[in-house]
């Protein structure tokens, strides 16, 4: 046990950066676990079980996991370097850059005043310690003072011995009670004098009560030294009374020999002025201790600073170089060392192929999801008319509830479509409202529990019947008007079609004409044997009509004219019936009977 612990451990500069370094590799982990599970199930629908072991003949687990541990172990051990391991020690010679800088701190009752929390010597305690944390290569001092003064910590670059002395620092310290400021200017004078070559502060942190009344002159003389002081004024001016605390546990606050509460009060007057004759700063420290910090920024970061060598300090060995070396060295490896075997050439093509086969429907798959991922967008923008397109497109997906969801966002946006045009377009309005309906309806066969489809179809059905409501009346109108416009086309085409069979007519009867009839004459009768028989046609039709009945009237005596010139006009083309072998008459003309 005892062997245990003596062993030597290996400090870090930084441990922070270790815990870093864990987290991640174990990120890692469970980030792997669920690619190879998300991969194992990819395999599964590119190939049956069977098969893959003969695709993937080449690929070993174990080899695939050391490879991530060499990777995770390297991630780590660049981590370690971060952490800044040390291992040994050397001495060196420090040459630092600074200023003697001496607080002088007030010990005495009226320091115990709680118009600052805790008390005002407290928060003067934590205000130098706040000071010192910001101090870069400055020898420091500590003198607490009452009704007198002495050093008790001299000017040094032992930072930890400077706060070991402040801590101990209290009330009872200095027997000679009181607060006599010029002897703490006396005292960081003659600390002073010992050290001619460097920058001389004193920071004189006091409530400024001075019984003994010096104190200027002192300032003065120290000034014509070379000597700078800042003056800190801790508590308040309107006075505060002094708590006191019995050996029974009684307490109490301080009272004179007449019996009457003492109240102590920041003389911020006296302590103006030694500021004034020495050059210096006056500050109140005020409850966060913003006077010191001010006297940090405004004085001591603009004061030049003079090269000293203090002492030899033990300076630990840094050894992050090994760690890193060792991190390099696993990512060679894991570079260098193969992942899996090269498949045979017919399990390559065989994989080459299954990819193939599994890449259509998963593109296909993807597509959809853009589709709807689009279409979604669309209707967010008020671009209705895009969104059914789009949304359309995505219905293709073999996804059941991908499909549910389209088909709701579909009846969305059809209804959206229809609303944009209820003022301007009413019957494009129903079209697209009676869709809305019923790809709400796909939506709830897919899904039935679906109550925002169920009501956003109820809500459509509604505002339909509404609008179907208003417009049967000019429905009506139209009807009519279409079957009015159906029966005049019919009547045209019946027309047409007949006067084309009549030209086809006239055509093949000219071609039957005597070769010597003249083209002038051909003409002058068709447009007469036209014109009869579109008049005849017409009172044909005439009759025909439901509900007329064709009145009787005479003949003209142009329609009798036309009629007898084209009676003379068949005379002229009748064609002499040719006689058989047998001698009887052949009454046919290509093959019809007359």
């Amino acid at each position: 046990m005892s062997a245990m612990s003596e062993m030597p451990t290996l400090p870090f500069a930084q441990p922070w950066w270790l815990v870093v370094g864990l987290l991640i590799p174990v990120m890692a982990m469970i980030f792997y676990r669920k690619f190879d599970k998300r991969r194992d199930a990819d395999l599964a629908k590119m190939a049956h079980p069977r098969f893959l072991p003969r695709l993937f003949r080449g690929d070993s687990t174990q080899r695939r996991w050391l490879k991530r541990g060499l990777w995770l172990g390297m991630v780590f051990l660049l981590f370690a370097a971060l952490a800044r391991p040390q291992w040994g020690e050397e001495y060196r010679e420090v040459k630092r850059r600074g200023i003697d800088l001496l607080f002088a701190l007030d010990t005495s009752h009226s320091m115990l005043a709680d118009d600052l929390s805790p008390n005002r010597l407290d928060r003067a305690r934590m205000g130098i310690l706040d000071f010192i944390d910001r101090l870069e290569g400055d020898r420091v001092g500590l003198i607490p003072f009452a009704g007198s003064a002495y050093a008790l910590c001299p000017l040094t670059l032992d930072y930890d011995a400077f706060r070991e002395s402040l801590q101990v620092v209290n009330t009872q310290m200095i027997p000679h009670q009181g607060t006599d400021l010029a002897s703490a200017i006396r005292e960081a004078e003659r600390m002073f004098r010992q050290n001619q070559n460097n920058q001389r502060i004193l920071v004189l942190i006091t409530d400024g009560e001075d019984l003994q009344g010096d104190v200027l002159e002192a300032a003065k003389k120290a000034h014509e030294q070379g000597m700078i002081i800042h003056t800190v004024g801790v508590g308040d001016a309107t006075g505060s009374t002094i708590p006191i605390q019995y050996q029974n546990g009684r307490r109490d606050v301080m009272r004179d020999a007449k019996g009457e509460v003492v109240r102590t009060r920041l003389d911020e007057t006296t302590l103006k002025k030694i500021a004034e004759i020495s050059q210096g700063l006056y500050v109140p420290l005020g409850r966060g201790a913003e006077g010191l910090n001010a006297i940090y920024r405004e004085k001591l970061l603009l004061m030049p600073k003079t090269d000293m060598s203090q002492r030899m300090e033990k300076i630990p060995l840094e050894r992050f170089a090994w760690p890193l070396a060792l991190a390099i060295l696993l990512w060679l490896v894991e570079f260098f060392l193969p992942k899996r075997k090269l498949p045979s050439a017919p399990a390559a093509w065989m994989m080459c192929g299954v990819f193939l086969l599994v890449r259509s429907p998963l593109q296909s798959a993807e597509t959809t999801e853009i589709s709807y991922n689009r279409g979604t967008e669309a209707y967010r923008r008020g671009e209705f008319s895009d969104a059914a397109s789009t949304l359309r497109d995505a219905l293709r997906t073999p996804d059941l509830s991908l499909q549910q969801r389209t088909y709701y966002n579909l009846g969305n946006a059809l209804y959206r479509l229809g609303q944009a045009s209820l003022e301007k377009e009413p019957k494009q309005t129903i079209q697209q409202w009676q869709q809305s309906i019923k790809a709400y309806d796909d939506a709830l066969a897919l899904r039935e529990g679906d109550e925002d489809a169920r009501y956003n179809r109820d809500l459509v059905k509604k505002k339909l019947e509404q609008l179907q409501q208003q417009q049967p009346q000019d429905q009506d109108e139209d009807q009519k008007s279409q079957d009015q416009k159906n029966e005049e086309q019919q009547q045209k085409e019946q027309q047409d079609s007949g006067e084309k069979d009549k030209e086809n007519k006239q055509g093949s009867e000219e071609k039957k004409d005597e070769q010597g009839e003249e083209k002038s004459g051909q003409e002058s009768s068709e447009k007469k044997e036209s014109e009869a028989s579109q008049t005849s046609a017409q009172k044909e039709e005439d009759q025909n009509k439901p509900g007329q009945q064709a009145e009787a009237r005479e003949m003209t005596a142009q329609e009798a004219q036309q009629l007898l010139e084209s009676l003379r006009h068949e005379e002229q083309r009748v064609i002499p019936m040719p006689q058989r072998r047998d001698g009887k008459t052949d009454n046919t003309t290509k093959g019809k009977t007359w």
